[in-house]
């Protein structure tokens, strides 16, 4: 009887840890997962955002990256589109992007994920629309840049973006030598 007791808690102990080992398994792959789907949601959704705030055309795709809330309340978006952004006078050809993501966490069980993005765009291409050229300068407004922290809502099995905070403000000038100087403001 001794021996059988000892054998069952051998096999028991055993069989606890497989489950355990296998749990934090599948909660890594789900975590993984997400990751990996939020980080493509973040890069394409946020370089159209761009894109449609630039050139203020296929406004509908950003429906992919973003859920209908955010696309409402955001001021960005809205003046682009009715033609009050900075960049309403110009034909832009061609912009540079990146965003790093400097925080990201998503646990496998829940439907909201956190994180904080650095957003620049060095450089846009373009020129003066022909009937503006008297009126503005040659020189495209340059980009303000930022540190974002952003929210993402999975919604449908589909991750979105819901919300976004700057949290600083990233602007760039460009030195005497051509390097790219970049300062930063606290937004309150």
């Amino acid at each position: 009887m001794q021996y059988f007791r000892r054998f069952t808690w051998f096999i028991a102990g055993r069989m606890i840890l497989i489950c355990v080992l296998l749990g934090m398994l599948v909660c890594g792959f789900f975590m993984a997962m997400n990751g990996a789907n939020i980080y493509v949601v973040l890069n394409e959704g946020m370089e159209k955002r761009v894109d449609v705030i630039l050139t203020r055309q296929q406004a509908e795709e950003l429906n992919k990256y973003f859920h209908a809330d955010f696309l409402i309340a955001d001021e960005a978006l809205e003046g682009a589109l009715n033609g009050m952004s900075a960049y309403s006078d110009y034909n832009i050809t061609g912009f540079d992007y990146q965003l790093t993501i400097e925080k990201l966490w998503a646990w496998p069980w829940d439907s909201y994920a956190n994180c904080t993005v650095v957003e620049r765009v060095p450089s846009i291409s373009g020129s003066v629309i022909s009937s503006r050229r008297s009126e503005v300068s040659e020189r495209i407004p340059r980009w303000q840049g930022g540190r974002y922290d952003i929210t993402l809502v999975k919604a449908g099995g589909q991750w979105k973006i819901i919300g976004m905070q700057q949290k600083t403000v990233l602007l760039e000038a460009a030195s005497d030598s051509g390097e790219q100087l970049e300062t930063e403001i606290l937004v309150p």
